[in-house]
């Protein structure tokens, strides 16, 4: 095959090309059947079928979880509860420690400030240790 036929076959492959593009361009011109039966259908059809093709999704993504067994199930709620718990114990000791303090300053108002010298050089040294560590 010579240059000359291998551009002719490629100019005849671009416009058969052009003429199927053009055809599926008009053929996006009419609605398709489905598109022709929207319109037919009444209100209460179009308020109900997306409602059941949420729960038919919804049921087809259930099956396809892997649900944890038994054992897992309970080890899984035992981690949870245990954490739960130990939260709510270090929230408590917090809360007492702060309710402390507070009792604690409004006696005696220099207990404010030497919290909060504290609490500004152990927000500094914070800081300057996080400064060194990473480099900046």
């Amino acid at each position: 095959m010579t240059v000359d036929e291998v551009a002719k076959n490629t100019k005849k492959e671009t416009r058969s090309q052009e003429r199927r593009r053009k055809e599926v361009k008009a053929r996006k011109d009419r609605p398709t059947p489905a598109r022709r039966d929207q319109g037919r259908t009444n209100i209460v059809s179009r308020m109900i079928r997306p409602v059941v093709d949420y729960f038919s999704s919804t049921r087809a993504e259930l099956q396809k979880v892997t649900w944890p067994t038994r054992e897992e199930t309970l080890r899984l709620s035992g981690i949870v509860l245990a954490v739960t718990a130990i939260s709510a114990v270090v929230l408590g000791l917090i809360d007492y420690l702060y309710g402390e303090l507070f009792r604690l300053g409004l006696s005696a108002p220099i207990i404010f400030v030497i919290f909060g010298v504290v609490l500004v050089v152990v927000v500094i040294g914070g800081a300057v240790m996080l400064r060194r560590t990473s480099g900046l």
